[in-house]
């Protein structure tokens, strides 16, 4: 399809700018090639119209739809999944928490002293760690901050439970 069909079918469909809309209406009006095959485009577009769509009839779309609702439903997805598995990711997060919770509290510097906030002595554990001071950081208080969410939504997801 070259552009004059193309910006002739825009202009009977009506999808053209007001601009375009004038240049091919004048187009139409002075050239005969465009008038020609304005003619043409217009008496498909007049046949397409014309075209009543086929509809099946009635008793088949019972049928089909029959059919549909005595096919067996699948499984939702907690059906599907293991519990089991749910478990052992939940108590390997939850033994990783209680490491990470052991080594916070145990770099805290629980002394009387008039400073807050509480200092923590995260460097031990760090300096094992080979990378950089601003990653390790990074590293760990972000798997913190995850445990400490997983453990809220565990939680939650608990209290829910009691109290429904």
């Amino acid at each position: 399809m070259n552009t004059v069909e193309e910006g002739i079918w825009d202009y009977i469909d009506g999808l053209s700018s007001l601009e375009e809309q004038e240049a091919i209406s004048q187009l139409i009006a002075n050239d005969p090639v465009y008038q020609d095959k304005y003619q043409e485009l217009l008496a498909i577009q007049k046949d397409i119209q014309l075209i009543e769509l086929d509809e099946p009839s009635m008793s088949f779309t019972n049928k089909v739809m029959d059919k549909v609702a005595f096919q067996i439903k699948p499984l939702s997805a907690k059906a599907m999944v293991d519990k089991r598995i749910i478990y052992g990711i939940s108590a390997v997060f939850g033994v990783l928490l209680l490491v990470c919770l052991t080594i916070v509290f145990k770099g805290i510097d629980w002394s009387l002293s008039t400073t807050l906030p509480v200092k923590l002595n995260l460097d031990q554990f760090t300096s094992q760690i080979n990378l950089s001071s601003a990653s390790k950081n990074f590293i760990l208080y972000g798997f913190l901050m995850f445990d400490t969410i997983a453990a809220l939504m565990l939680m939650d997801k608990y209290l829910r439970k009691r109290l429904a």
